[in-house]
């Protein structure tokens, strides 16, 4: 029987071993990630302890409830490597269906996206908090019990169990911004990390040429949306060094860049008139001293010129380019100013591109990528990963994508010349 001797449990903290490339984790690799990344999940949400009044929080309607996202993490992961997913015509479409039930009565309704939207999450009764957790530990030990079992380290046969992984990192990551969101310090204030300094910005040359943008290597993991790849010419350009910084941002807010429509698009304005803002999100006034905070985690802090600023929309992001004559990057100028690897600093934080979110030519959709496709025209293409993100989600080929109006998310931006 294929497989290795001994399965790591579910407080397991590290493996003895090393795979220095993420998107090419073997068995054993794979199984210490997921469980690596499920106590990252756990550690996250420790903050709203351990009974359901503290998980009953404010709505926040950019965020979705901490106790859905954990039962979707673990549905998700069941869906896509436990439950014999096949799929089945019908009026010419094909759709997937599950042929084992779940491991909770239930979960389908609840925690399915395609079936419960944003309010919905907001409004339903879930089971108690140690119900679900006993549900996600449930399937944790089925993915690492099947991956046991598994007879090679294919990426055919590994695809499921990779993609379940980067899920979870990403949800654990949105429940980082949903404590932002509540001002609710994490219960290990480690996992915050200090954002990166932005003491220079040095401007970056490019001359250009034929690129290949997204995953061309013939083995490994690459998400749906990072293919096919394509060859693409791209004109000389010039781009920050690194992402632009409080004391950037803070020469737009008071030369009065929110009070001047010329810098805003239409969408902007329209938003700017919703919000009324005169500063990003979680900026504010010290009330005697009159000075700048920024609130972190529930703390009020004295904003840090140097650090990067954060949280800000893509309105706001283009806004301040026009008022500074610069423009925000194209997505394929990023990824190869990323993959170049020049002297580009990136990895404190998500960075809004100026391109909107589609699919590369001749993408495939299956039927199970509903909610990638569901972004394709709505929402704006991001770049890189932020001090909130495990390390292996750092890759130069992945995209994200974000509502424009998302200033939730650990999000900020660089630019390029006109």
């Amino acid at each position: 029987m294929s497989g290795f001797s001994m399965l790591p449990d579910l407080h397991f903290t590290g493996g003895k071993a090393a795979w220095p490339d993420a998107r090419r984790l073997p068995r054993e690799g794979l199984a210490q990630a997921l469980v690596e990344s499920r106590n990252r999940t756990l550690a996250w949400l420790g903050a709203f302890g351990q009974t359901r009044r503290g998980w009953t929080v404010p709505r926040q309607y950019d965020c979705n409830p901490p106790l859905w996202t954990l039962g979707h993490v673990a549905w998700h992961a069941e869906w896509w490597c436990l439950r014999g997913v096949r799929h089945l015509e019908q009026g010419g479409i094909r759709l997937p269906v599950a042929s084992e039930p779940s491991l909770l009565d239930g979960a389908d309704e609840w925690f399915d996206p395609e079936r419960i939207g944003p309010d919905e999450r907001w409004e339903i009764a879930l089971p108690d908090v140690s119900r679900v957790k006993q549900y996600a530990a449930q399937v944790l030990d089925g993915l690492l019990r099947r991956i046991a079992l598994l007879a090679d380290d294919d990426d055919a046969t590994l695809y499921p169990f990779r993609r379940a992984l980067y899920h979870e990192d990403v949800q654990g990551e949105t429940i980082a911004a949903l404590l932002q969101s509540l001002g609710v310090a994490p219960a290990e204030p480690a996992s915050v990390g200090p954002a990166a300094s932005v003491s220079h910005n040095d401007a970056l040359h490019f001359p250009g040429g034929n690129f290949t943008q997204g995953w061309s290597d013939a083995d490994g993991f690459a998400w749906p949306d990072e293919l096919p790849p394509q060859k693409v010419y791209v004109p000389a350009f010039e781009m920050d060094a690194a992402l632009v910084s409080n004391a950037q941002y803070l020469e737009f807010v008071e030369d009065g860049g929110y009070e001047h429509p010329a810098y805003w698009s239409a969408a902007g304005r329209q938003w700017l008139m919703m919000q009324e803002r005169s500063a990003p999100r979680y900026w504010s006034r010290h009330a005697v001293t009159r000075s700048w905070v920024v609130s972190r985690f529930g703390a009020e802090r004295t904003l840090n010129p140097d650090e990067p600023v954060r949280h800000v929309t893509l309105f706001e992001a283009q806004a301040w380019c026009v008022w500074a004559g610069r423009r925000l990057p194209q997505e394929i100028e990023w990824e190869l100013a990323a993959t170049q690897n020049r002297g580009l600093q990136w990895g404190a934080l998500r960075e809004w591109t100026a391109t909107p979110y589609e699919p590369y030519l001749g993408f495939s959709a299956e039927p199970t990528d509903g909610e990638i496709v569901g972004r394709f025209g709505t929402h704006q293409v991001v770049r890189g990963v932020s001090f909130a993100s495990p390390a292996r989600l750092r890759h130069t080929r992945a995209r994200t994508a974000l509502l424009p109006e998302d200033d939730v998310s650990f999000v900020g931006f660089r630019t390029c010349a006109v």
